[in-house]
């Protein structure tokens, strides 16, 4: 035999040895690749202190790619609103609509005059404004005002009343910290709300030494604004502060600006249905309707039913189909649309716009989509509080039913999109993943979290939920989620 043809053996089991030892995931398919890779992102410092809890599943091949703690329950912060928007896609439908109205308890006079008292009825709408000019041609509040306008109503004896009854009264909810009630991702939850219940003041400067520039959205004389902020010098330090005093409703702006600074900040309302009825007396004097009353709030309780059946409906504002409405609490991760979602599924089939009513409605909703929720424990509608778990196999099981039914491209389009818009605008961006990862986000101290849909290079559809508690290196956490989901969208 020639040196050549004795050698050829030889050079094949030393290439062969050279793959074993130097390359082993030449020889593996891409989801082992994918599986041993992501091991490894695990076992990284910041990240393996981490809880992890993982699911990935191929719902057309009825596979799970991924399985990290499956069944263990986690917080899984704004996660959560995918539970309460479906339910709210089940039970109401996607062409649901709020209806806000305006009712007269008194006689109407011949000449326009209503002899008492005039109602504003909230139900459950979060957006009678439209802060960021996507959903109404006009303010809700207006609408109503130039309807009555043209009713020929010119004059209210009576009061103007916000009426917040169709939700009751709480004092709180379970599981949210005291610095959530103060802060605005925990604003006062009512049935009449009015611009995300959160006043927006941004602060401006001048000329030297004069007092800033100070402008206010809602543009409403409900808040009195006392201006004692003075603009300084580019090398100024910035002192400005922006403070509320509830009891005289004045919002006091003091400090120092400096000339190449801007300041923005963000007042809660603490009685949303009293401001709600303050703007739309302002609505009214604005078409040429006076007011010789004041301006109150009917809460839960106040009144009986039965009077409540000698008013009279004027005019009513109905909302966007509520697919839009889900699209803000998903894409923006809104906490208090969410609430009010949750509270208008107790009202609407339980008769109480309570909380826990409204979490016996998605709890049955859970039960007649055939998903088990034994592990799993709900307080709220938006995920804030600390008392919520699921477990990855409840959260993928959940996007599983959906991706099955007839509104799924509508629930879908909720979702933020990577790399696109949402929460999930600057994340994902790379080109091989933007716009491929339809997801909810979620964020607390400590907890990072991920469930929604992907499309992989390949054209295969997955499901998937990641999460992560107990985090410490928060930004070393959102990095390998998002690694996460490169690698199956790349690789798979």
């Amino acid at each position: 035999m020639p040196m050549r043809s004795r050698r050829l053996p030889m050079l094949f089991a030393l290439a062969a040895l050279l793959l074993q030892i130097l390359a082993p995931e030449i020889r593996a398919g891409p989801l082992d690749t994918i599986q041993s890779t992501i091991a490894r992102f695990l076992k990284r410092p910041g990240v393996r202190s981490a809880d992890w809890g993982i699911q990935v599943v191929d719902p057309i091949a009825s596979r799970v790619l991924l399985e990290v703690n499956p069944d263990k329950p986690f917080l899984p912060a704004s996660v959560l609103k995918v539970v309460t928007t479906s339910a709210a896609l089940e039970k109401l439908g996607p062409e649901y609509r709020y209806r806000t109205g305006v009712y007269a308890a008194g006689v109407i006079e011949p000449n326009g005059t209503v002899s008492g008292d005039l109602i504003l009825v909230g139900r459950g709408d979060p957006n009678l404004t439209d802060p960021y000019g996507e959903l109404l041609d006009k303010p809700a509040l207006r609408e109503l005002a130039e309807k009555l306008r043209n009713l020929g109503i010119t004059h209210i004896r009576g009061d103007i009343l916000g009426d917040e009854s169709y939700f009751e009264t709480t004092g709180g909810e379970k599981g949210w910290s005291a610095d959530e009630f103060r802060s605005v991702h925990g604003v006062p939850i009512s049935a009449l709300s009015i611009n995300n219940n959160i006043f927006w003041i941004e602060a401006r400067p001048t000329k030297r030494k004069q007092p800033v520039s100070v402008a206010a959205e809602p543009r409403t004389s409900y808040f009195r604004i006392r201006n004692l902020a003075i603009t300084g010098s580019a090398q100024a330090k910035k002192s400005i502060n922006v403070r509320l005093n509830r009891e005289s409703r004045t919002i006091v702006v003091s400090g120092v600006l400096p000339s190449n600074r801007t300041h923005s900040q963000l007042i809660v309302m603490h009685k949303p249905a009293e401001a709600a009825a303050y703007m739309l007396n302002e609505e009214l004097q604005k078409v040429g309707i006076s007011v010789l009353g004041k301006v109150g709030v009917i809460r839960s309780g106040d009144i009986c039913e039965e009077e409540r059946w000698d008013w009279r409906l004027l005019a009513e504002h109905s909302s966007p189909q509520l697919i839009r409405a889900l699209e803000i609490i998903n894409k923006r991760s809104q906490n208090l649309h969410a609430e009010m979602l949750l509270r208008t599924l107790g009202a609407e089939f339980r008769g109480k716009g309570t909380n826990e009513a409204g979490l016996q409605v998605v709890k049955e909703f859970l039960v007649e989509a055939g998903i088990d929720s034994d592990k799993i424990r709900l307080n709220d509608g938006c995920g804030l509080s600390r008392e919520n778990l699921l477990t990855p196999r409840f959260q993928t099981s959940l996007l599983e039913f959906l991706s099955k039914r007839p509104y799924f491209n509508l629930f879908l389009n909720t979702l933020a999109v990577s790399g696109t818009d949402g929460t999930l605008k600057n994340r994902l961006a790379a080109a091989q993943v933007k716009g491929s990862i339809y997801a909810k986000t979620g964020t607390l101290n400590g907890v990072m979290t991920l469930a929604g849909y992907m499309t992989t290079q390949s054209g295969r559809n997955l499901a998937f939920t990641i999460f992560a508690n107990r985090a410490r290196a928060e930004a070393r956490v959102k990095k390998t989620i998002d690694e996460i989901c490169s690698l199956f969208v790349s690789l798979y």
